[in-house]
């Protein structure tokens, strides 16, 4: 049984290991916005405020396919790289890993480029 003198310590570690937990998943899932949204400002930093707002709704509205296509090209790069510092290195596992890369890429690409697209056809549609 434990006793009282095993209780306070045992029952501040818990409570502190509840408090990590509730700060990792919050900062986890503000991290997650504020990364989309930054990502979406940054790449329609050049486009007139108006297109650019239709073009980051576009973006947000396509997050969760962006995120996986951004998540396979990190995991194909990585391939690569690993496949790259290999000593010595197998040319026809990192021709391949360099055209996983590429479609990876592409995939991401275009995301962005279709949402710029969809965008554009919102803006024309909403000045007629």
């Amino acid at each position: 049984m434990i006793t009282s003198r095993h209780l306070l310590p045992l029952l501040a570690g818990l409570l502190c290991l509840s408090l990590l937990g509730n700060v990792y998943a919050v900062s986890r899932l503000a991290g997650d916005r504020v990364g989309r949204t930054a990502f979406a400002e940054m790449s329609t930093r050049q486009f007139d405020p108006d297109f650019g707002r239709l073009v980051r709704q576009e973006l947000l509205g396509h997050a969760g396919e962006l995120r996986a296509a951004i998540t396979d090209l990190r995991q194909a790069r990585g391939r690569m790289f690993d496949l790259a510092a290999a000593n010595p290195p197998d040319p026809v596992a990192l021709a391949q890993a360099t055209a996983d890369v590429r479609t990876a890429f592409t995939k991401a690409q275009a995301i962005f480029h279709d949402s710029v697209v969809e965008a554009a056809q919102r803006a024309t549609a909403s000045n007629r």
